[in-house]
């Protein structure tokens, strides 16, 4: 009854996926907690979820008939409006999902204005039609040439990412797919299916019975089957890893708190370096450190002290055209900055810094900018100490903790105890102004360059007392806001006290050799529809903001 029920549902259309989600989630619920005879539901992986449908608005539903048996197979499609070529982004659903399933991806593509394909490829692997058949690769071909023809693609900057079981359809395609792919992306995929057929016996989750649908003829496995869609065990055409790069990612607990040992992952590696350098290669990850990882979930050698948005790599290897991280994580993906780390020409940072954030709301935000840019710079350490309501100087709502000028120390403090040993802090970006400017303190703006001036010393003060290097310091200018938006008991005529207070720190700042970056000036051009309540920045304008400061530190670390 449940599946006749989820079915009519995933026959509507896109904006119906909001209410399909929320049906979804409470069958979803009593599937689980409804069962009759008291067995144990079945485990599934988090990143195998399949009740959540939501799409961002501009993602449609498209039909492509499949060139290998005439079948109309489904896709979500997301055309950039950006007149010029644009990259293409094939992002690949997981082992129990199909073309609608939720993927998180589908927002930061929003947010970059790429192409987007989201492909059924025959839905979930539990029958042979699907799970790396020579149908599923035929559907992939089709849905790279559905969006080709369908706008104005950068056929040179075609990426294929998935996730656990789109992972592993990423390593098929990397080896069997015949359409010119610049890079494949796979994270905690499997790479050995009869390994994991055993594997999921052992763990007692619900993927061995998904294989033997798949394999299964007559009372026993056909073991050939799994062989043939395995990885491990396809040829590597040579013009594949000298046309396409490949970069493989594993959670260090996966197996354990997920279905997918990092043994797949770290397999196909080895198969890939041996086939590209030969066997004896000192880039093979040898059986010491293998065991380690897998068995020890750490490096008892070292190697712990970089990171990948804040997570810890206990294993990075890399040649020309492949890579390996092996990350403190599980069964996942780290949505933030996976698009980051495509081979691709835009704007990022790809090195290392020690970064403090200082800001109000905008940047206290799990959308505001220092997390934008800790995605641009996935390899950073970017600690974010902003407070929503915070000031540069007065106490706002009354309060002390907003008022950066008493929690100066405490903010450095923290940050000092917090950075990797022997490493110094690089930058401090301080976005501050906003609530400065607040009706409550229209009497006090006199106050607010004083304000600025004293945070900009105590701050060099306290690196020379400590016999610190001094890190570079910007200030961002306060956002625009809008009068027609915001409330005007709380903020009423505060764009203008903003503009001059903007004038005023620009000032303070050549005065005490600080940077001062004036993100007010790229903010406003077209800032209607940046924000919602006149104040707060929506995501779209706090990631334009991020990538303001990312070309101030490229510009800063060219002049170097």
């Amino acid at each position: 009854m449940f599946g006749t029920i989820i079915e009519n549902f995933k026959r509507k259309r896109l904006h119906s996926s909001l209410l399909l989600n929320r049906v979804m989630k409470i069958l979803y619920c009593l599937i689980i907690f409804e069962i009759p005879n008291g067995h144990t539901q079945i485990k599934m992986s988090t990143w195998d979820d399949t009740v959540n449908k939501y799409w961002p608005q501009g993602f449609e539903e498209v039909d492509i008939q499949s060139k290998a048996d005439g079948t109309i197979q489904k896709a979500v499609f997301y055309r950039s409006t950006h007149p010029e070529p644009q990259p293409l982004i094939i992002s690949l659903h997981t082992w129990s999902g199909d073309y609608l399933q939720e993927d998180p991806l589908a927002e930061e593509v929003r947010l970059r204005n790429w192409h987007y394909i989201h492909p059924d490829f025959r839905g979930a692997n539990n029958r042979p039609e699907a799970c790396g058949s020579d149908l599923v690769i035929a559907d992939l071909a089709d849905a790279i040439d559905f969006a080709v023809t369908s706008c104005k693609v950068d056929t040179g900057n075609i990426h294929i990412i998935g996730v656990s079981g789109g992972g592993y359809t990423a390593l098929m395609a990397y080896l069997k797919l015949s359409r010119p792919i610049k890079s494949c992306h796979a994270w905690v995929p499997i790479s050995n299916l009869i390994d994991w057929y055993w594997e999921s016996i052992g763990r007692k989750n619900k993927y061995a019975e998904d294989l033997g649908k798949i394999a299964l003829e007559g009372s026993g496995m056909n073991w050939e089957t799994l062989k043939d869609r395995s990885p491990m065990n396809l040829e590597v055409p040579k013009h594949k890893w000298q046309n396409t790069s490949l970069h493989l990612y594993a959670g260090i607990h996966d197996g354990y708190t997920g279905a997918v040992p990092i043994s797949h992952s770290i397999d196909f590696y080895n198969k890939m370096v041996s086939e590209i350098i030969g066997n004896g290669s000192d880039h093979l990850v040898d059986d010491k450190i293998k065991s380690d990882l897998i068995i020890k979930r750490t490096r008892p050698d070292g190697g712990k002290t970089d990171r990948l948005f804040d997570r810890v790599i206990f294993l990075r290897k890399e040649i020309p055209g492949l890579s390996l991280t092996v990350f403190e994580g599980g069964h996942e993906m780290l949505t933030g900055p996976a698009l980051t780390l495509l081979p691709l020409d835009e704007p990022k940072f790809m090195g290392k810094m020690n970064i403090l954030t200082i800001g109000d709301s905008n940047g206290a935000s799990e959308y505001g900018w220092p997390v934008q840019l800790k995605k641009l710079m996935p390899f950073s350490n970017i600690i974010n100490v902003s407070i929503a309501g915070n000031t540069i100087g007065f106490d706002n709502l009354g309060q002390e903790k907003l008022n950066t000028l008493k929690n100066l120390y405490q903010y450095l403090n923290e940050t000092m105890t917090n950075l990797p040993e022997g490493n110094s802090l690089d930058f401090i970006f301080i976005g501050l102004g906003t609530n400065d400017a607040k009706a409550v303190f229209k009497d006090r703006q006199q106050e607010v360059s004083l304000n600025l001036e004293q945070l900009i010393l105590r701050i060099k003060a306290y690196f020379e007392l400590r016999k610190l290097k001094q890190p570079g310091i910007c200030l961002l200018s306060a956002p625009p806001v809008d009068p027609l938006r915001y409330d005007q008991e709380k903020y009423g005529g505060s764009e203008t006290r903003i503009s001059q207070n903007n004038a005023s720190f620009e000032r303070i700042c050549q005065e005490h050799k600080v940077d001062f970056l004036n993100t007010f000036d790229v903010l406003m051009q077209n800032f209607t529809g940046k924000t919602d309540d006149g104040i707060h920045l929506k995501t779209e304008a706090q990631f334009e903001f991020a990538r303001t400061i990312l070309q101030y530190l490229n510009n800063k670390t060219e002049l170097k």
